[in-house]
């Protein structure tokens, strides 16, 4: 393969890559060396950033939509943080204690209800049950299969899988804050 092939392969792989990636990582001081790292630390920066998105935002504003037919802020934090108590689920791990018995749905309910700062505090917890989860996977959890978001895949799969989804979501958060003319907390 010529060395220009080999780069457009590359490339086109890495435009694949979560934000946060292995690019980053590697070529940007990110520290991060295995493609598990890589993935720690772009789901704990994406839960950091959730959590400072949640705490810029006046409460006024939580259940502020762009349009009918959208989620609300609220929607979106509650979501986040639900998915990433539940999502590991369906790698074959239990839900954390706190989760609400009946599963994914009737945590979205439960949270539906609280405060900006249990909210926030339920971000923050949420992302560290599942940046923990994921630091202590062995590799043979890592390569054991699942099914997630309908596709048989490996555990290091559905993880990105999982960034990419919350990569959707943290992007949407942003759109609403500079709508409401929020600046993103890192972003100043």
């Amino acid at each position: 393969m010529k060395a220009t092939n080999r780069l457009q392969v590359v490339l086109s792989l890495l435009a694949f890559l979560p934000a946060g990636s292995l690019l980053e990582a590697q070529y940007l001081g990110g520290g991060a060396k295995t493609m598990a790292e890589t993935q720690l630390a772009d789901i704990e920066t994406i839960g950091e950033k959730f959590g400072a998105l949640a705490e810029a935002f006046p409460d006024s504003l939580y259940d502020w939509r762009p349009m009918e037919g959208v989620r609300s802020l609220r929607n979106v934090l509650v979501l986040v943080a639900t998915e990433s108590a539940f999502f590991p689920v369906a790698w074959g791990y239990d839900p954390p204690q706190w989760a609400a018995p009946d599963g994914f749905v009737a945590q979205q309910r439960l949270l539906q209800g609280i405060s900006k700062p249990e909210i926030t505090a339920e971000i923050v917890r949420a992302f560290e049950h599942v940046s923990n989860l994921i630091e202590n996977m062995s590799d043979v959890d890592r390569s054991r299969e699942v099914n997630f978001f309908g596709l048989d895949v490996d555990v290091a799969t559905a993880i990105t899988l999982m960034a990419n989804d919350m990569h959707e979501h943290l992007g949407q958060s942003i759109a609403y804050a500079r709508m409401n003319r929020i600046v993103p907390p890192w972003s100043r």
